[in-house]
């Protein structure tokens, strides 16, 4: 029988016959990673689902008020990681200039046109929606102030 590798973590494994395309061994932790792949992509590209999703989600936080703050009562270690995370992101923040006013005289502009923008993930594919903008380049004289 043929093996494969997992595409979770990376053992091998026999596919089962009835599934002989099974990318993913029988390891819980590796199944659940296979539903979360799974559910990332239908959330991405599938505009129903995501819909339902967040209308699922809303009403069972509605239902569910204190879940969260409990959570957070009951596991302090969780607390912690997630406020060190939360200072990275915050450090990461401040140290990226995000807007600089001399953004009008880059060497580079792109020409006045019209463009497709999209999101480009980490692995590279397009993630959700894209929308077709129009730059238009504006030029203006510089005014040096030592003259």
């Amino acid at each position: 029988m043929e093996t494969k590798t997992c595409n979770a973590c990376g053992c091998t494994f026999t596919p089962r016959p009835q599934n002989p395309n099974q990318k993913y061994c029988t390891n819980s932790e590796c199944q659940r990673e296979r539903r979360r792949r799974w559910q990332q992509q239908a959330r991405q590209g599938d505009s129903d689902y995501r819909d339902n999703d967040i209308r699922s989600s809303k009403t069972w936080a509605a239902e569910n008020p204190e879940y969260w703050k409990r959570y957070r009562d009951e596991n302090p270690a969780y607390v912690e990681r997630n406020r060190n995370l939360q200072q990275q992101r915050n450090q990461k923040q401040r140290t990226t200039v995000i807007a600089n006013e001399d953004v009008s005289h880059a060497l580079i502009t792109p020409p006045s046109g019209r463009y497709r923008m999209a999101q480009i993930l980490e692995d590279g594919a397009i993630g959700g929606q894209t929308w077709i903008v129009e730059i238009t380049t504006l030029t203006m004289a510089r005014v040096d102030e030592d003259v």
